[in-house]
């Protein structure tokens, strides 16, 4: 029975790494998709903020999931050689990458209300640019943000005058609550921080995924690397 229950954890613990391959590849994607995200780059150039934070944060994501893939890769092999020395290893990398983890989610938990109040206030100081005095380049990114995300000027929906063809509603759309006199009613800083805040959650969402995840593999790894002490005694 004890040898069943030891292959049980053995394979437990190489489909854990299998899955964990997975998560090192969701880390890279999320990686990408902060670097790419539609909408995100455009909403932080209209309000002249640096995305140097932005590629830092997307580079450190991509480099901690190749990580994961070298310690899936190391798990895997302790699992199936039952190695005391590689599990102990694979065990030890997976507790820094998740104390690593906890320690940016909480440092980005207690800077949230300070990085988007500099959202708003960057919004606040795009608002006293007139859409007409905007370069083609200036207006294009104001027309893509109002239209992607429906609203209308900076921080109040009279900002402009003349009012943008990209404040008018679409035509199915035109009925709607966030629509009055054809135009969207809500300024484009509330929708702003929102879809900042979308973004966030989806990130935030995916870590805590992987989070659990490493935290089931060092439980599997620390019994199979138990277990295979307590066989060496016996012999």
């Amino acid at each position: 029975m004890e040898g069943c229950g030891l292959n049980c954890i053995k394979y437990l613990l190489f489909a854990f790494n299998l899955i964990f391959w997975l998560a090192g590849g969701g880390l890279i994607g999320v990686g990408i998709y902060v670097m790419v995200a539609y909408g995100v780059r455009d909403v932080l150039s209209l309000l002249n903020l640096s995305t140097l934070l932005l590629h830092g944060g997307a580079i450190t994501l991509i480099v901690v999931g190749v990580i994961t893939f070298i310690v899936g890769f190391l798990g895997c092999c302790g699992a199936i050689k039952e190695n005391r020395c590689m599990l102990g290893t694979f065990f030890t990398l997976l507790l820094i990458l998740l104390l690593a983890e906890i320690g940016v989610a909480i440092y980005a938990f207690v800077q949230r209300d300070q990085f988007f109040g500099l959202i708003g206030t960057a919004v606040d100081g795009a608002s006293v640019n007139q859409y007409s005095s905007l370069d083609q380049a200036g207006q294009r990114l104001i027309d893509f943000t109002q239209t992607h995300l429906k609203c209308c000027g900076m921080n109040a929906t009279d900002n402009y005058s003349p009012v943008p063809t990209s404040c008018a509603c679409a035509a199915s759309m035109t009925t709607s609550t966030i629509c009055t006199a054809g135009n969207y009613n809500t300024p484009c800083k509330t929708n702003i921080i929102s879809f900042l805040q979308q973004q966030v959650l989806i990130v935030g969402g995916i870590g805590i995924g992987i989070g659990l995840t490493q935290l089931i593999g060092m439980i599997f790894a620390c019994c199979l690397f138990h277990a295979k002490g307590k066989e060496s005694d016996i012999v």
